[in-house]
């Protein structure tokens, strides 16, 4: 698809006319502002050879680079606007054609034929008014299945009567059996036959008798044999001579 020409030239004269305006700027300002907007930036932190004073190659530097930032944003602004699909683009004659005639629908090059032009797709339109509804005669009335349902239900019970409807009362706390009258009989029903456990009960087994036996006590020490006492610092100190000149000997 083919950019119109008359927006193709926008982006790029734009971005040309935004360097050299940039350009130009950074060329003709006076030393003492150009060195103050380069001091304030914090360029000279960076880089030792851009702090003042600014000769005539870093004014050529900072002129290129500014130029050339100031035309990269603004042709890249303007072709996002008149560009190819841009907000402000020329719309191709195919697309315009397509918006004038409504409803053909798009086609492949190898299917259109000129000689043989495509049809527009029939839509209601092309149909007219449409037809009033009918009106019906006479008022058919559905069985509804609830009925159905009913019925099958009352001749299943035997006559039985359907409860009567009453309105929701003002206590909730009511119990539900004040609904139905026939839930609570007036003479109370035959109670349940007791039913024989399946498994007999166990019966209790009798404990064993225990023969009582008295507690077996220890002796009691008698008074011929003396209590064990514990030996001396000195008789210790005794035993260990003995040892010792027992080796000494042997």
């Amino acid at each position: 698809m083919r950019r119109s020409r008359s927006t193709a030239w926008i982006a790029p004269t734009g971005g040309a006319l935004a360097g050299v305006a940039a350009a130009a700027l950074f060329l003709l300002m006076p030393q003492a502002m150009l060195e103050n907007w380069v001091w304030q930036s914090g360029l000279p932190a960076l880089i030792a050879v851009a702090s003042p004073p600014l000769g005539d190659t870093a004014r050529g530097v900072l002129a290129l680079g500014g130029g050339g930032l100031a035309a990269a944003v603004v042709w890249s602004a303007l072709f996002l606007l008149f560009g190819a699909g841009g907000l402000f683009a020329a719309r191709p004659a195919s697309e315009v054609a397509a918006t004038v005639d409504e409803g053909v629908p798009v086609l492949r090059r190898a299917d259109a034929h000129p000689d043989a032009p495509a049809r527009r797709p029939m839509s209601a339109a092309d149909l007219g008014t449409p037809l009033p509804p009918p009106v019906p005669s006479a008022i058919e009335t559905v069985p509804d299945e609830s009925d159905e349902v009913i019925s099958g239900s009352d001749d299943g019970a035997a006559g039985t009567p359907l409860p009567v409807e009453q309105p929701i009362p003002a206590d909730l706390d009511l119990p539900l059996a004040a609904f139905h009258p026939g839930a609570l009989p007036d003479v109370p029903r035959e109670p349940v036959r007791p039913v024989l456990p399946l498994r007999p009960p166990a019966a209790a087994s009798e404990e064993p008798s225990r023969e009582s036996s008295d507690p077996v006590e220890p002796p009691a020490p008698t008074a011929s044999s003396p209590p064990p006492e514990a030996p001396s610092i000195e008789s210790l100190l005794d035993r260990l001579e003995r040892s010792t000149r027992r080796r000494l000997r042997a």
